[in-house]
């Protein structure tokens, strides 16, 4: 039952269903109580009336009746039977519909009158009122307080059959009632139920109507219900992400081919011109070291594609160990110390040398590397590098800066993205891609950490924030 109307339908008219039931089972049983609770009125009103008029003279056992007294046994239907014993058991007068037949004396026991139910010779089903009483020659008496006093036992008994009657066509009329709101019920149900998720229908056919082309379209939340207005405000957001990810995709995609066709025309320019004419040993050479540059800065962007694509794709595992960071940063620094001293760059390694951390030395490695990479790439002419690290709040963490910065604020926070670079124009494509950054962001995250750039008073820093793991 994957259909969440016909869920709905079920459970709602099963409720519905259960509730009319416990309804109609109370109203059949209060109509029921309330009958025979009338009809047993009616009995006991008669035992004690009939009781009050007793007299026992010489001619035995009679009712002196005071019309205005009798109750209106009329309003209760059902034939209608008396019965009086003494205290012997012996009969003193009984209904003449009795016949042959009698009444049961031996009741329960009880103070006052006592009704029950019993079954007549006939089948029929009836209700007696038993009641016992003290009566003298003149008038009755509470209680056997003379010699005189007889103690009668009275029985007034009538058929219930009109009364079942009654029941049993109060309890059709219940059943048909009930059936024929709990019909209305559910067709109300149905109409209500449809109504409600109609929202749901519009809201499928709008997700329908959006084309791959027109990410940023939104679905309106004004007129939808307060349950179902979180859920389109979701799916907004997500398609607000899924735009974001495949204007990035198609950045990429444009960043990814002007990068690569300015290394590959160097490559076809320069084998043109080797091929345009006959060339000395020394030119050929010459012209493969420069393919071979160009072919290892091509390489360098792809690698660091592939590992951004697997840190992306969480792919990219680095296994945590014992980091001393003044070596690694000594070691990374080797492969720029060459370019930075031709400039006049003076480098700094700061770092304490008991500091150390637990991290992923492959990665942290390459982190330090493109941030030393970077850093004596865009120092000023007689600048200076240098790299700190601190131990602090459960945290391990480096600074790497350099001097010469002309950043603005608003290029500052842009430095991580993927092929951003402060130079517009590209005019120095062939040294830098934009992507060192980017990957270093990338592997902290993956690392744990994080990584945040400042710029003031003509210095860059960029701090890392790695977890200490003592």
């Amino acid at each position: 039952m994957k259909s969440l109307r016909t869920r709905l339908l079920v459970a709602m008219t099963g409720s519905f269903a259960l509730l009319l039931a416990v309804f109609g089972l109370i109203l059949d049983a209060s109509f029921e109580y309330m009958l025979v609770r009338e009809f047993d009125f009616y009995l006991e009103t008669l035992a004690k009336t009939l009781a009050a008029a007793a007299r026992i003279d010489a001619d035995g056992l009679t009712l002196k009746l005071v019309p205005e007294a009798i109750p209106d046994v009329a309003a209760v239907e059902g034939e209608l039977f008396s019965q009086y014993w003494n205290a012997e058991g012996t009969v003193l007068a009984k209904s003449t519909n009795l016949g042959a037949h009698e009444l049961p004396r031996r009741l329960a026991e009880a103070r006052g009158p006592h009704v029950e139910t019993f079954e007549l010779w006939d089948g029929r089903r009836a209700r007696a009122a038993r009641f016992e009483f003290f009566v003298g020659p003149a008038a009755p008496v509470p209680a056997a307080t003379s010699a005189a006093a007889s103690r009668i036992t009275l029985v007034v008994a009538r058929d219930t059959t009109d009364l079942e009657s009654h029941v049993r066509e109060f309890r059709w009329l219940l059943l048909g009632a009930g059936s024929a709101t709990m019909i209305l019920g559910a067709t109300v149900l149905v109409l209500v139920i449809r109504r409600s998720l109609r929202p749901l229908g519009d809201m499928a056919a709008r997700i329908g109507a959006l084309r791959e082309d027109d990410l940023g379209a939104r679905i309106p939340t004004a007129a939808l219900p307060d349950e179902i207005a979180p859920l389109v405000q979701r799916l907004n957001e997500l398609l607000g992400r899924l735009e974001e990810a495949f204007a990035r995709e198609r950045s990429l995609t444009a960043d990814v081919a002007h990068e690569l066709r300015t290394p590959v025309a160097g490559i076809l320019s320069t084998a043109g011109v080797m091929l345009s004419a006959d060339r000395t040993p020394a030119d050929y050479r010459e012209a493969l070291e420069d393919v071979r540059r160009i072919a290892r800065r091509m390489g360098s962007m792809i690698e660091n594609l592939l590992m951004l694509a697997r840190l992306d794709s969480q792919r990219a595992r680095f296994q945590l160990e014992t980091v001393a960071l003044r070596r690694v940063v000594a070691t990374c620094w080797q492969s720029c110390q060459g370019k930075a001293a031709a400039r006049g760059v003076t480098f700094e390694n700061a770092v304490p040398d008991n500091l150390c951390c637990v991290s992923g030395r492959s990665g942290l490695t390459i982190v330090l590397a493109n941030l030393l990479e970077n850093a004596a790439e865009y120092a000023n002419d007689n600048g200076r590098i240098w790299v700190t690290a601190r131990a602090t709040d459960g945290m391990i963490e480096i600074a790497v800066a350099n001097t010469g910065c002309r950043l603005s604020e608003a290029q500052v926070a842009r430095v991580f993205d993927r092929f951003w670079r402060a130079d517009a124009s590209r005019s120095n494509a062939s040294l830098h891609v934009g992507l060192g950054l980017a990957l270093v962001r990338r592997i902290v995250a993956s690392l744990g950490g994080t990584v945040q750039a400042h710029a003031a008073g003509g210095e860059f820093t960029v701090r890392i924030r790695l977890a200490r793991h003592d």
